[in-house]
């Protein structure tokens, strides 16, 4: 049977790397690794626990059940030594290691950007990386440890147990209209949503369905909902024409302009929490500390 010190940490380096990039390869090249070295790094990690973690074909290499299993364990493992080596470092004063923080379009343009330079100037030894994704993904990857804070909106359930929250802001829902629609010089009001073609961000068959359950909440049934992706989608459709936008305050800010206006929805129902998440089953590193708090008193203030 396998002890944890008969595993090498440049295994599990090497088995993340051929994980994230899909290629023995690849894997090589972001190591910085001749091929055979990570190969073998593969091969010895397969022998020490008696199983094969890929699969590996024409089309490149997938995971095993093993692998499967093993792969949140080494992600965690990796990131804990980087955590105590950035702490032991950071003793000498100023702080030392590698942040990653995940986030949604809106925030990172808003909130996130300018931190992160601020950040930076100020902590000189210490790394910022910026990673967005939907909320499903964003949750997944605080609790798969690649990432070590995420922002995101809090609408959408939680799925993982060891994940933990806490309240950052409101963020409040606009619409978006061509600047000359009949709509510019009226009430933001949901009703004249009614009956409309409405575009959103969300991916509902991921169970991210951005907006839509307020408007069932306030009975109301547009004509259409297109879903897209990014904010600066919504704004091109709006832009030519293709229906009327709901996004949230902050991407209409950095997206939304010239010909295309913006207007706030009512309070409360058209307002959304955004929550700052973190894995709680493993401890933040000091850099990573530090910037949660540089965070929480930057967030924006009540109004």
């Amino acid at each position: 049977m396998a002890i944890p010190e008969d595993i090498q940490l440049s295994w599990l380096s090497s088995f993340l790397a051929v994980v994230n990039q899909g290629t023995f390869t690849a894997a090589a090249r972001t190591t910085r690794r001749a091929q055979p070295r990570v190969s073998a790094h593969i091969a010895a990690l397969e022998e020490v626990l008696h199983v094969r973690l890929f699969d590996r074909g024409a089309r490149g290499v997938n995971l095993t059940e093993a692998g499967h299993r093993l792969l949140p364990h080494a992600r965690a493992a990796l990131a804990e030594v980087r955590a105590g080596m950035d702490s032991v470092e950071s003793l000498e004063g100023a702080l030392q290691g590698n942040v990653i923080v995940g986030s949604f379009p809106g925030a990172s343009g808003v909130l996130l950007a300018p931190l992160i330079k601020r950040f930076r100037a100020a902590h000189t030894g210490v790394s910022v990386e910026l990673h967005e994704g939907d909320p499903g993904w964003l949750e997944d990857a605080v609790a798969g440890s690649d990432i070590d804070l995420a922002v995101r909106v809090a609408d959408i359930p939680q799925r993982h147990k060891e994940v933990v929250s806490r309240h950052l802001f409101d963020e409040r829902i606009h619409l978006a209209i061509p600047a000359d629609h009949p709509l510019a010089d009226v009430d933001a009001s949901p009703t004249v949503l009614r009956d409309r073609s409405l575009i959103v961000t969300g991916a509902p068959a991921e169970g991210w369905t951005d907006f839509t359950e307020r408007l069932a909440e306030s009975g109301i049934t547009p004509a259409r909902i297109t879903n897209v992706a990014h904010p600066t989608t919504v704004i091109a459709l709006v832009r030519a024409r293709l229906g009327i936008g709901l996004l949230g305050e902050m991407a209409a800010s950095i997206t939304a302009f010239g010909d295309v206006l913006t207007k706030p929805l009512p309070q409360p129902r058209w307002v959304r929490e955004i929550h700052v998440y973190w894995n709680s089953k493993r401890q933040l590193s000091t850099a990573a500390a530090a910037f949660l708090d540089a965070l929480e008193s930057t967030a924006p203030q009540p109004r």
